[in-house]
């Protein structure tokens, strides 16, 4: 709201606010997702969504505030959700107890490694 009113602080708030999203959303985003057990949750997927998915939003802050290199971080972040997206559907597809914990990684991958991939499809290039 800040940004979009041009109030002063606003840089500050939004990089703030998704800096701390995206540190935030590695480390505790999969980890408390639901599955039958701990041991259900697949440690390398978490890790894959987990990284994607910073990196997804620290491009979207970037891309916000019109940072240098502010598409390379949308390009990795959305590439990296569709490897997590593809493997995910992969782990899906066999036999598994964690499904509730896939399904979880899958909805968040797609949400916004799609948000990242529109951002950089809809204005990668063009003077803003």
């Amino acid at each position: 709201m800040f940004k979009i009113m041009h109030w002063p602080g606003a840089s500050i708030l939004v990089v703030s606010g998704g800096c701390l999203l995206a540190l935030f959303y590695f480390p505790f985003g999969f980890r408390t997702l639901p599955a039958p057990k701990q041991t259900d949750q697949v440690l390398w997927m978490t890790l894959l969504g987990g990284a994607s998915l910073s990196v997804a939003l620290y491009g979207q802050v970037a891309f916000i505030q019109r940072w240098p290199h502010s598409t390379t971080f949308l390009v990795a972040g959305a590439v990296g959700c569709a490897l997590s997206l593809l493997a995910g559907l992969a782990l899906r597809l066999k036999p598994h107890r964690a499904d509730i914990y896939l399904d979880g990684i899958l909805i968040r991958c797609l949400v916004v490694g799609g948000l990242a991939f529109t951002l950089w499809f809809l204005f990668a290039g063009k003077p803003r």
